[in-house]
């Protein structure tokens, strides 16, 4: 079943593609050296051969599964566009400034031409998936993928400047920490937690009992080196792909969120593309994403071997613990309203409930 649900993931996109809006593109491909980021045209008249270049970017370490995403990405856009089109890859947000809200602006202003970035700095609608503890599992996330709501979401990307190809797994939240071993709420209130550069998860951690500072993915390592934050949370494969078990002593297993990432390429470029390349680039991102989304469910349980290994002390919340942690959360949703709207978010919530 887990692999059934990394492919749907990325064939819900790929088959939803006119839900999405998308629209027909140019008769062929740009022309050489047109500008794809920001670049200017070639006034020497190139080679009509000569390949348009694009740039691709994550939050991610080359070795992650988003990481390796974009690099399989990259090596069959240029494959099967008979090499009309290259794609250059750069993790960690390397251009732009290590910093993922920089780099999903940038896609939107056409600085950056593709990128995998966590779907709630993309638009405040997606932090609608980061309701803690509103999904039962990974089926019922499925379902809810397959939904109309979330062919809507996706729809309202297009305007802002992406068109979203695939969703790719941010996978479950877990919690990691210098301090002590945290199993329940009371635990949190001495815990300095970073957060992303969103108001929605600085609330919710928050809510969760801990202190909280923004800090940007790129410069997390140094900051919980130096202890400019107790500790962290995210997906397990991030924290052990980011060697965060260097720095962090401590983690609590709890799946208290699920959240999406989006997989997209700049709208422009995207209408620039022929009907043949757009189908092109459609089903290579579906590939990729179901590549990585594979990797990411089917992994779990190994990362936990993996960072007791490395030396952190894994604490796995029990029922009891987790009955603690949901009544801590109860009316989560309410944190979310504003960003993603009333009528949205009880459309949303009500799915959820729906299709458990």
């Amino acid at each position: 079943m887990k692999k059934v649900f990394s492919l749907i993931l990325c064939v819900v996109m790929a088959a939803g593609l006119a839900a999405c809006g998308a629209s027909s593109g140019s008769a062929g491909a740009p022309a050489s050296g047109t500008g794809p980021a920001g670049s200017a045209a070639d006034s020497s008249g190139a080679s009509a051969a000569e390949a348009v270049v694009l740039k691709a970017s994550s939050p991610a370490a080359p070795d992650s599964a988003w990481g390796l995403a974009l690099e399989h990405m990259a090596t069959e856009i240029e494959e099967k566009t008979g090499g009309r089109y290259k794609v250059d890859v750069y993790h960690k947000a390397s251009i732009s400034e290590n910093s993922e809200k920089v780099m999903t602006e940038q896609l939107f202003t056409g600085n950056l031409d593709i990128c995998l970035t966590p779907a709630s700095l993309a638009a405040p609608i997606w932090s609608a998936f980061s309701v803690p503890f509103q999904f039962r599992d990974r089926e019922h996330i499925y379902r809810v993928l397959q939904s109309d709501v979330v062919a809507d979401m996706c729809a309202e990307m297009e305007p802002k400047g992406m068109k979203v190809l695939a969703l790719v797994e941010n996978g479950y939240r877990q919690i990691t920490n210098n301090k002590h071993e945290i199993r329940i709420p009371a635990d949190t209130t001495d815990v300095k937690l970073r957060t992303p550069q969103a108001k929605t998860s600085i609330a919710v951690a928050e809510k969760m009992g801990f202190q909280t500072v923004a800090i940007s993915a790129g410069e997390l390592f140094q900051a919980l080196s130096q202890g400019t934050a107790d500790g962290q949370e995210n997906a397990l494969a991030t924290i052990y792909d980011n060697k965060y078990y260097e720095v962090q002593k401590y983690l609590t297993v709890l799946n208290y969120n699920w959240s999406p990432a989006l997989f997209g390429i700049n709208a422009d470029v995207w209408n620039g593309l022929s009907e043949e390349d757009q189908q092109i680039f459609s089903d290579v991102f579906a590939e990729a994403a179901g590549l990585a989304n594979e990797k990411l469910s089917e992994e779990d349980l190994n990362y936990i071997e993996k960072l007791r290994e490395a030396g952190m002390e894994v604490y796995v919340c029990t029922d009891e613990d987790l009955a603690l942690w949901q009544a801590q959360m109860e009316g989560s949703a309410a944190i979310y309203e504003e960003a993603v709207g009333a009528d949205l978010m009880k459309r949303f919530t009500e799915t959820v409930e729906e299709l458990k």
